[in-house]
């Protein structure tokens, strides 16, 4: 998930980029001393995630955050508590009074994954509805198009902007990343384990909390992921106890 900090304080903003480089489950696209920088930014640059100041000079954190498109999360940064019930006007995903806490801050990132892993699902449900008779892709690379079987992909690698799709007997490496590709795939197959890695569900022949296992490969499980996992996947395949 990428984010932004905007906080005119430059002692406040180091600390909140401090621990977002230490969160492996962020990726910082810049920090910004005031919202108008910000805005011209984020006009080019599509953001996941916020962490807002609320007072600053020349404008406040509200009402930036009320000019911000549905899909932005915002987690708000305060020295003051006495704004933290106006948050929830602007749908914020958090709020932390400052100085930060690691623990709090680790939590309000696990808010903002649990509820852009929601949203991604419900979306995907919503696409997987429409095309519930389409069980391939096809997918561009090395200037040919590809007609790739869902059931046939075991499963598929991000490596920073390229994916590599696994299959038996071949690979495929594809110029998308790992989000933007997982988005065109049914979500009642494929599922992501890690930062780096998506299973095709149909394929797995065992997992634990550490990992999951397609015949003798075993992939690690992300601890960002595991709840998610877990709690909205794994629990609709589970008989027994």
């Amino acid at each position: 998930m990428n984010c932004i900090v905007i906080d005119d304080e430059p002692l406040a903003r180091e600390k909140i980029r401090l621990l977002v480089e230490q969160d492996v489950s962020l990726q910082l696209l810049g920090c910004f001393s005031g919202a108008a920088r910000a805005a011209d930014f984020m006009e080019l640059n599509p953001v996941d995630l916020v962490f807002l100041d609320v007072q600053m000079p020349g404008g406040c954190g509200l009402e930036f955050a009320r000019q911000l498109n549905k899909e932005t999360m915002v987690v708000f940064t305060s020295a003051y508590t006495e704004y933290a019930l106006n948050s929830y006007d602007v749908n914020a995903i958090d709020y932390l009074v400052k100085p930060v806490h690691p623990n709090r801050f680790a939590l309000a990132v696990q808010k903002a994954l649990d509820y852009a892993d929601m949203k991604r699902y419900r979306k995907q449900q919503q696409q997987q509805a429409i095309t519930t008779q389409q069980d391939y892709v096809f997918i561009r690379s090395d200037r040919r198009l590809h007609r790739v079987v869902f059931n046939e992909c075991l499963y598929i690698e991000g490596v920073k902007d390229y994916c590599v799709l696994h299959m038996a007997g071949r690979k495929l490496m594809v110029g998308i990343n790992l989000k933007a590709l997982l988005e065109q795939l049914p979500q009642d197959l494929f599922v992501r384990i890690s930062k780096s890695v998506v299973v095709n569900f149909r394929h797995v022949t065992s997992l634990n909390n550490q990992d999951v296992q397609i015949g003798e490969l075993e992939l690690a499980i992300g601890n960002a992921y595991r709840e998610y996992l877990f709690s909205f996947f794994v629990a609709h395949h589970v008989v027994g106890r």
